[in-house]
């Protein structure tokens, strides 16, 4: 059943990722992707070739503004390996716990 709110939607985006490998995002946007970090999915931007730029607050604001783009990816999930987001998870230069801005743009 398709989500109507934020908090099922964010719940199945949760279930999916754990279940795959570290380092694949759920491919939500054209800008903006999600990964499992360890313990809660984490939202991400990205740049114009493709790689990790900054992580976002997973939310409901974020809902608000992209609500179109992840409705339609519910309705057909698109999953990306992300070799920037597993190198930082290798190196471990990205704590499980991290979220919120902390990504590591040295990579």
């Amino acid at each position: 059943m398709r989500p109507t709110e934020f908090k099922s939607f964010k719940a199945h985006v949760a279930m999916m990722l754990r279940d795959l490998p570290r380092g694949v995002t759920a491919d939500l946007s054209d800008v903006a992707v999600a990964y499992w970090n360890g313990t809660q999915v984490v939202g991400a931007y990205l740049r114009d070739n493709g790689r990790l730029d900054e992580d976002f607050d997973f939310d409901e604001n974020a809902w608000g503004v992209w609500r179109d783009d992840f409705l339609a990816w519910f309705d057909a999930p698109r999953f990306s390996e992300r070799a920037d987001l597993k190198a930082a998870f290798v190196a471990g230069v990205m704590p499980p716990s991290a979220h919120g801005g902390l990504w590591p743009r040295a990579l």
